[in-house]
């Protein structure tokens, strides 16, 4: 069986010029620019909403994430949330898909992950949130070095500005290797703001 093989050079370049060509070919106002950065880590993310239909607001995403360790982190998705209801007032729920391409200690993996995200905003104080989101690959779609792949993380949000939202949050990414312990590509808290255009 092929192994793909990348280096973290290619993938810095791939992810990075991705990202650049989504955001220019975008049309205006129709896209967020989430920025982040922790002790170890810095992370870029676009998105932009493709829409509604009866399952709520669909939005593309595209991000990189690079940590002093050289691990590297890519990913783009779907993600389809909406609100719950009158039943659970304040409350989004999300479902999506993402492509993953990474290199972690050395490492290399690519993986097609299915999760999720909720998102809570007391409607009697809606300028805060709290979000938590979860993404999972087991091992018939994770590929490389790698047998599957695990990303959690929670963050609390402030709106500062209609369109910017700062946020203090913690994440985890990790990786199942086949020949070695689990790859923690990163862990730990960070500061960021999404800024909406």
């Amino acid at each position: 069986m092929l192994t793909p093989r990348f280096s973290v050079r290619s993938l810095a370049w791939a992810s990075t010029t991705s990202l650049a060509i989504t955001m220019l070919s975008a049309p205006a106002g129709a896209g967020a620019l989430d920025i982040n950065l922790g002790d170890n880590s810095a992370q870029l993310q676009y998105s932009s909403a493709m829409g509604r239909d009866s399952l709520g607001k669909s939005e593309f995403h595209l991000g990189f994430l690079y940590t002093d360790q050289d691990n590297v982190f890519g990913d783009a998705g779907i993600l389809v949330r909406n609100e719950v209801g009158s039943g659970l007032p304040g409350v989004t729920v999300g479902m999506g898909v993402k492509g993953i391409m990474a290199t972690a200690d050395d490492n290399d993996a690519l993986a097609l992950a299915l999760g999720g995200q909720v998102r809570f905003s007391p409607p009697s104080a809606s300028r805060f949130g709290i979000a938590g989101q979860f993404y999972f690959a087991p091992n018939i779609v994770t590929f490389g070095d790698a047998d599957r792949f695990i990303e959690t993380g929670v963050r609390l949000e402030y709106e500062v500005l209609p369109q910017a939202v700062a946020y203090l949050g913690y994440r985890k990414i990790k990786f199942g290797l086949e020949a070695s312990p689990d790859a923690v590509l990163d862990e730990g808290a960070h500061v960021g703001v999404k800024i909406t255009f």
